[in-house]
C-alpha cells in the first residue's frame, strides 16, 4: 500500500487540526495522522520539528511517520 503525501500531527481538541482534517477531505487528498499531547513535552514530535512548539504539525512526503 503506498504511503500517504501528508500526515497531520495534531490533538483532538484542536480548532485548525479540525480545519486542515476537513480540506483534506473537501480536496480528497490521501493523508495520515498522528494524535500527539496537547501540551509538552512531545517527545516523539520534538526531532521532527526541531523544538518549534506549536501545534499542529503537517509532514510532508515523509516515508515513516514518527
Amino acid at each position: 500500500m503506498p504511503e500517504p503525501a501528508f500526515v497531520l500531527h495534531y490533538y483532538d481538541s484542536s480548532p485548525y487540526s479540525e480545519k486542515i482534517r476537513r480540506a483534506f477531505g473537501i480536496k480528497d487528498l490521501d493523508w495520515a495522522s498522528v494524535e500527539i499531547a496537547a501540551l509538552p513535552p512531545r517527545p516523539l514530535l520534538d526531532p521532527l520539528t526541531g523544538g518549534y512548539r506549536r501545534v499542529p504539525v503537517l509532514q510532508v512526503g515523509a516515508k515513516e511517520a514518527a
